[in-house]
């Protein structure tokens, strides 16, 4: 798999590195005690991207059936990536000493998946002895949920999650009164309210967080459909925990482990473990480009052609308190030169001044590039700072935001001088 991404080769990794792995993927999982449960009716899922949701055609298929039969309307059943996902995670079941009291791998059978674009987690609905489980991995980690684990059901109805990550995954099961599920969530930092499809039959739901579990208290509900909510909206139900995973497993490290040791890689790891948003696979990031100001500083990061920015420090709300926020690159970038999403820092009303609002123009380039040459028209030119194939500058003062489709020139060098990449990025 690092193949693909354009990643070293895989090499042993010392103890202590993996150690601290695998700490870091235990990190936010609950603990309860292990019970034994009976058969429950399965559950609702949802394919969330983004914003929305996104509504396929689910393709099921028995072990020993005769080929791929059409089920429900509103999910997909990506089967190479299913079987894939489940040998991993049996891996990480036999790895942990669960075999023996878990169904045999032959035994389960696949209902939908869950992999969006925007994401590296891959999710499969799985039932095996009548029993509904979840296989979760990433680039680096395989989770399966306990199917004999006791489900901690909500107070309005039968509805309960059956596995929780760190990485966002929320999956359980729901109350087969209800047509769909609402799940909204909330943090110090923000909110959010999704409107989740019902797998039936089974009545089991996936739900891809961008919010960390650790962080975020969640409620459920059947939706009022078309209603409008007021923005303290919670639904009327609390989500209780998941019970502990039957196995998780930092199955596929990535060696040599990058760099944090630079200040780029230093205010990485603040920056993420300090956000609120999630982000698969933290650990194999490459911190690239860092800005530094006054009182914020903004960081581009790659994970092959994954990149995220990630910003911080006091330069937001009363400039007292530090807060940190990930922006995650779009889907599919359509070039190998192409901005990120960041946010703008400053305006802060600090010892009685105001602190000058900035905004980072951070992009990313080949990782050959040596040099990224800005031209901002009367906002004048600009030497970005390079690392990692990824570029971040200032925005100058003296752009004005009165023009949308206004555009940045780039000219993008190697180490030699050799021009990689000329043309033009929107300003906004």
């Amino acid at each position: 798999m690092t193949d693909d991404l354009g990643l070293p080769g895989r090499r042993d990794l010392p103890p202590e590195v993996l150690d601290n792995l695998r700490m870091s993927l235990r990190e936010g999982m609950g603990k309860p005690a292990r019970r034994r449960w009976p058969i429950v009716a399965a559950a609702a899922a949802v394919v969330l991207v983004l914003a929305g949701a996104l509504v396929t055609t689910v393709i099921i298929r028995e072990p020993d059936g005769t080929g791929p039969v059409v089920a429900n309307p509103d999910f997909s059943l990506d089967w190479p990536k299913a079987v894939t996902a489940m040998n991993r995670c049996w891996a990480a079941v036999q790895s942990e000493g669960r075999a023996a009291s878990f169904p045999d791998r032959d035994e389960w059978v696949p209902r939908f998946t869950v992999a969006p674009a925007w994401t590296s987690v891959t999710v499969v609905a799985v039932m095996a002895d009548d029993k509904p489980f979840f296989c979760e991995t990433t680039l680096m980690t395989a989770t399966v949920s306990d199917p004999d684990a006791t489900p901690t059901y909500t107070q309005g109805g039968r509805t309960a999650a059956l596995l929780m990550t760190r990485t966002g995954t929320i999956a359980g099961v729901v109350d087969p009164g209800w047509p769909k599920l609402e799940v909204t969530g909330r943090n110090p930092d923000s909110s959010s309210v999704v409107e989740t499809s019902v797998f039936r039959p089974g009545n089991l739901f996936v739900h891809l967080a961008q919010m960390k579990p650790s962080m975020t208290s969640y409620a459920v509900g059947p939706t009022p459909g078309e209603q409008s909510r007021p923005p303290e909206y919670q639904a009327p139900y609390f989500l209780p925990p998941a019970p502990e995973p039957a196995a998780s497993s930092l199955d596929q490290p990535v060696s040599p482990v990058p760099e944090r040791a630079m200040p780029s890689g230093e205010f990485f790891n603040t920056c993420t473990r300090g956000a609120s948003e999630v982000l698969p696979d933290e650990d194999a990031y490459k911190a690239g480009a860092l800005l530094e100001g006054e009182d914020v500083r903004v960081v581009v990061a790659r994970l092959g052609d994954r990149a995220i920015v990630c910003q911080g420090g006091l330069g937001y709300r009363d400039g007292k308190t530090e807060y940190y926020r990930i922006f995650p690159d779009q889907p599919n970038p359509s070039t190998s030169v192409h901005t990120l999403r960041a946010e703008t820092v400053g305006g802060v009303v600090r010892n009685g001044e105001e602190v000058k609002p900035r905004n980072a123009y951070v992009g990313v380039v080949p990782e050959a590039a040596a040099a990224v040459k800005l031209d901002f028209g009367p906002g004048g030119k600009v030497d970005a700072t390079v690392a990692e194939g990824t570029f971040a500058a200032w925005q100058p003062d003296n752009v004005s935001e009165d023009y949308p489709n206004a555009k940045v020139g780039i000219t993008v060098l190697d180490a030699a001088g050799a021009v990689l990449h000329q043309g033009t990025l929107p300003l906004y």
